[in-house]
């Protein structure tokens, strides 16, 4: 459905815009749609993240559908306009409670107006203006089954007040970074301080960041007597989203850390392999180009699956009945990573490899992955990367066939 444009009532002497998103209208102020988005706007909103919060209303529907034995009780932590919230309200019939909340009191007489704009009055609407961390920690005794944590940078802050929170079995925790530039490597000693990891800033670079973020989660999650499944990590628009379901065996705790790990990576050949947590598991040099001086590494971060193919299925389920101007898109972002799933972690740029290769010219992506898989060997796309496939062929052999192909 195509956003609307229609000026509205002057609202804090400011005007008001209307617009609409899957089946919600809900107002913004007309000079933030006009600005690059950040903190300094009136009360924050991107129009960019509308994939965000597509998937986020799927996710909440295939959660309800797969591990949901109740009614839905939601805080949504940082809610700004209200659209996120007023999306899932719209789209979930299961709901027993949707807490909606922002710290910026503008931003909260905004979600007002759009509840009532929508006809969204009744009584399992909480509307509040608290920091997040302080509202998680009064609701923790309602055990909300599904918290959202979508910060203007970083959410390292709010993970632990959300594990005191959550339903401790089968809780949905759906949590963005947009501190991209910190997981990807750019600012390497900040991903250290803030997410006790280290980045590696290379062609596979966001499916690390993303990595650590899981990990990063999963820590905290571990701190709380809790563990983590993830069932979908994506990246899309400078941001990184995750939909994680909680459990407490402590017997399964122990066995996830085996999804903790470090992936080591060779800046002169390209070489990477991911290793165990175990610090006796080291490599001295590279395997292939025999250089001591050039290996370095990401981690710890999560080497396990990130999705969980059932929930990407239901997801797909629920996305066939939308209208959303993003359908297309989460449909072709999803089945690719069911594809990428069962694959090693990282993936390779074609581009960059021919580059690297002085090819005259880059091979199609299809036939590369077909050419893999006649040699009896495994290739996908990846959603992290248009131009990049995940292969379990080592990278000297990869390079071989994309010579043959060019």
């Amino acid at each position: 459905m195509k956003n609307s444009n229609n000026l509205v009532d002057q609202n804090l002497d400011k005007l008001l815009l209307k617009k609409t998103e899957g089946n919600v209208q809900f107002y913004i102020y007309e000079d933030d749609e006009k600005t690059v988005p950040s903190k300094a706007m009136n009360v924050f909103y991107n129009d960019k993240m509308v994939i965000n919060r597509d998937l986020s209303s799927l996710g909440v529907l295939a959660y309800d559908k797969l591990f949901n034995k109740d009614k839905l009780r939601i805080i949504d932590c940082m809610s700004a306009s209200g659209i996120g919230a007023l999306r899932i309200l719209k789209e979930c019939e299961n709901i027993e409670k949707i807490v909606i909340n922002d710290i910026n009191p503008t931003a909260v007489a905004l979600i007002k107006d759009n509840l009532k704009l929508n006809g969204h009055e009744n009584q399992n609407i909480i509307i509040t203006q608290k920091d997040a961390n302080q509202l998680l920690l009064e609701f923790a005794t309602d055990s909300p089954n599904v918290i959202n944590i979508d910060p203007f940078g970083t959410p390292n802050l709010y993970i632990d007040a959300a594990f005191k929170a959550i339903q401790k079995k089968n809780g949905l925790l759906c949590v963005t970074a947009t501190d991209t530039a910190v997981l990807f490597g750019i600012r390497s000693q900040v991903c250290i301080r803030k997410y006790m990891s280290k980045p590696l800033h290379v062609e596979y670079t966001k499916e690390i960041g993303a990595r650590i973020l899981v990990y990063f989660i999963s820590r905290v999650a571990n701190i709380n007597k809790l563990g983590i499944i993830p069932l979908l990590t994506f990246y899309s628009n400078h941001f990184i989203r995750i939909f994680a379901l909680t459990f407490k065996n402590q017997e399964n705790i122990v066995n996830s850390f085996s999804n903790y790990g470090y992936i080591i990576h060779c800046k002169e050949c390209g070489f990477r392999t991911q290793i165990s947590i175990s610090p006796i598991e080291t490599i001295d040099r590279c395997p292939l180009c025999k250089n001591k001086k050039t290996l370095s590494y990401a981690g710890p971060l999560w080497v396990g699956d990130i999705h969980e193919s059932t929930f990407l299925n239901q997801i797909l389920t629920e996305n066939s009945v939308k209208n959303y101007n993003c359908k297309k898109k989460i449909d072709k972002l999803i089945k690719f990573a069911l594809q990428e799933n069962t694959m090693p972690l990282s993936y390779y740029n074609l581009h960059k490899l021919c580059k690297d290769l002085k090819c005259s010219s880059v091979p199609n992506i299809e036939h590369v992955i077909q050419t893999i898989e006649e040699c009896e060997h495994k290739a996908t796309r990846t959603h992290f990367n248009p131009l990049s496939i995940k292969t379990d062929l080592n990278i000297e052999d990869l390079k071989k066939i994309i010579l043959k192909l060019t």
